[in-house]
């Protein structure tokens, strides 16, 4: 009977313990911290003391850190945006000395209205007899964290950077050591930097050598572009046009591993523990997103350029230049190669010559050998769809692609803010350009002078080809629920998830408060414009052009 009656309480006693272990997430919630009722909150008040110096920095969840702001003691936990239910886990301290009590039950809210708003949850740190009051926001996109000795002003640097996803908890955040270099023309003029980023990896002989991950979805590489979106009110144009040219511009048949565009995903920065906005972490358009050869292969090498300035030099003046380096006629030669010559630029050279011939005949029969005529037409009605008026003379890859017999040049844009009625005019203060909306754009051709010569011409019966294409592209990419449903879509990701609003907040001189029904109600307006011309009236569009 004894035996009977250890065994019965046995079971009760492990029923109970199974019960607590399976229940506790039903009473404590699926984040597990320790929280305080009003009571034991103003027992804090009485029995504790407010630091004199911050001591708390290091708020774990599930063992992790999470990136922090010291201005203003607040840690940031990223979340997926787009489930209503909590993520499971426990917020706590690296150290074991400190004690976490949260203000209340916050998880009892509602998980996307708190990311949405930005809420900031108080909790405190106690420790000894003081006490440090601090906040967590959750917010709906990834982080990175930058750590560096020097400023966020300074054009080189290294340190370490650290990263967070918010759409898994697995393998969800990790550091690499950073080398890092301030990016961009005109945009590192602004109080916002663009960064080009480095990952390294320290190997077994202490060296720090490069490491491929793959961030955000993203392709796998070691090297990031940071884009700061300073001048874009909407901070969606960048992304959006990505996205559409990548629908139908960056695969080329004949190229099946190259990639002739770029892909985004909206992060959120911290600098030395100071929150520092909203980014766009961009694949670089680079030797590795081309597929390009290499020199000293056996294939012949292949080679990028990059138009970053104003081309006013005559080409015929270019063939006679002796001196070749990275840089030339409002041109880069990106990559890395170990000798710079004539040979390098040669196939660049080739190609301007053929778009500055007098002869429109002569032009015309060199044009689908020296260039790729269906990407061209492309990158033409793409700046006509999306105004990239900026894409005219710069922002813009030629790349040099070889098929064993004679090179070819292929195009993609790049740089993408200037878009969609965005203008540059010159800046106030200490601005040297400001960028705002101009209406009166949406009814112009932009001028691309590959492009335009085509289309003029008629070469290969350019006209009907654009014409068939545009009814393609408006039965897709360009069509208006894919159109609507991209902006709302990006609208969606930038102010749901809380980043729009802090952004705002800690760049109050940048551009923001954009109207995203009136960004598609005029990008539809456009869309229709093109529908009129493009539809057997390209001789009378011609006749427009924006200067």
């Amino acid at each position: 009977m004894k035996k009977q009656t250890a065994l019965i309480l046995n079971c009760i006693l492990l029923a109970a313990v199974l019960g607590f272990f399976f229940l506790r997430p039903v009473f404590c919630g699926p984040i597990r911290y320790d929280w305080m009722d009003e009571y034991e909150a103003a027992q804090i008040q009485e029995t504790y003391t407010e630091a004199a110096e911050p001591f708390f920095t290091e708020l774990c969840f599930s063992g992790e850190k999470l990136p922090f702001d010291k201005t203003t003691a607040t840690f940031y936990l990223p979340l997926d945006m787009e489930t209503e239910k909590w993520e499971t886990g426990e917020l706590s301290s690296l150290s074991g000395d400190v004690r976490l009590l949260f203000a209340d039950d916050f998880t009892r809210e509602s998980k996307q209205d708190a990311i949405r708003q930005g809420k900031a949850f108080t909790f405190y740190a106690l420790r000894g007899n003081e006490f440090q009051e601090c906040r967590l926001v959750v917010t709906g996109l990834p982080v990175l964290a930058i750590e560096t000795t020097e400023t966020a002003e300074t054009g080189v640097f290294g340190g370490m950077v650290y990263y967070w996803d918010s759409k898994s908890k697995r393998d969800w955040t990790g550091a690499n050591i950073l080398e890092a270099n301030i990016r961009g023309n005109t945009s590192r003029t602004y109080p916002k930097k663009g960064y080009k980023l480095t990952l390294k990896v320290e190997n077994k002989k202490g060296e720090a050598v490069p490491d491929k991950k793959s961030l955000f979805g993203l392709r796998t590489d070691d090297e990031w572009i940071l884009n700061a979106m300073y001048t874009d009110a909407s901070k969606i144009r960048d992304r959006l046009s990505a996205d559409l040219w990548n629908g139908f511009g960056a695969q080329v048949p004949e190229y099946q591993q190259a990639k002739f565009g770029t892909d985004l995903v909206y992060v959120e920065v911290f600098f030395n523990q100071e929150y520092w906005g909203l980014y766009g972490l961009m694949e670089p358009v680079d030797s590795k997103q081309l597929n390009l050869e290499k020199e000293g292969g056996t294939a012949p090498a292949e080679y990028s350029y990059k138009a970053v300035d104003v081309q006013n030099i005559p080409s015929e003046e270019l063939m006679e230049t002796s001196l070749f380096t990275e840089s030339l006629a409002g041109f880069e030669l990106k990559g890395r190669y170990e000798s710079i010559d004539r040979t390098s630029w040669e196939p660049l050279l080739s190609y301007l010559q053929m778009r500055d011939l007098d002869s429109d005949e002569v032009f015309a029969g060199k044009a689908s050998q020296l260039m790729d005529l269906d990407g061209a037409l492309n990158a033409w009605i793409y700046f006509q769809a999306v105004l990239g008026i900026d894409n005219r003379a710069k922002n813009m890859y030629y790349v040099a692609k070889s098929d064993h017999q004679s090179y070819r040049i292929y195009f993609v844009p790049w740089d993408m803010d200037i878009t969609w009625g965005n203008a540059l005019r010159e800046g106030t203060g200490d601005a040297i350009w400001d960028v705002g909306l101009n209406t009166n754009l949406y009814s112009e051709r932009i001028n691309w002078q590959p492009g335009d010569r085509l289309v003029e011409l008629n070469v290969d019966s350019t006209r009907e080809r654009i014409r068939e294409k545009w009814k393609q592209l408006r039965e897709g990419v360009f069509s208006d629920e894919n159109l609507t449903q991209s902006v709302d879509s990006l609208a969606h990701e930038l102010r749901d998830s809380g980043a729009l609003a802090r952004d705002r907040e800690r760049w109050p001189d940048s551009n923001h408060g954009a109207d995203y029904e009136l960004f598609k109600r005029m990008a539809l307006y456009r869309m229709k414009i093109l529908d009129y011309y493009f539809d057997g009236n390209l001789e009378a569009y011609m006749g427009l052009g924006y200067q």
